[in-house]
């Protein structure tokens, strides 16, 4: 949820793995883990924090997100696309384009992405 918006919403299973939406990606980036062979793509958020009493006009993670496609972002709320069964992103972005994102966090030797128990 940002500003008031579920961005995501999945099982933990959907959520831990891609494709995901930028803001899922970017806390998933924050999350601590303790074992060094996991590995961890790191990302910074920058760009305004919005304002809760006068969000912007199109989707609420358009001022700090890494992967701002252009200016639909800043004018039009994002659409709800079903990636599979209870799995949406709420984004512009394709689920297509999502899909290509590398995962965040990998296991050693694997390519596949860390998943919750």
């Amino acid at each position: 949820m940002y500003l008031g918006h579920i961005l995501e919403r999945g099982t933990t299973e959907e959520i831990f793995a891609p494709p995901y939406h930028p803001y899922t990606e970017a806390l998933l980036s924050a999350v601590p883990i303790a074992d060094p062979d996991i590995t961890k793509r790191r990302i910074v958020l920058e760009g305004d924090l919005p304002s809760a009493i006068n969000p912007p006009e199109g989707c609420p993670f358009c001022t700090r997100c890494h992967r701002r496609i252009g200016e639909i972002c800043d004018l039009e709320l994002p659409p709800e696309q079903v990636v599979k069964d209870r799995h949406v992103i709420k984004c512009h972005i394709s689920i297509e384009e999502l899909k290509k994102i590398e995962p965040v966090i990998r296991m050693p030797d694997t390519v596949e992405p860390v998943h919750a128990q």
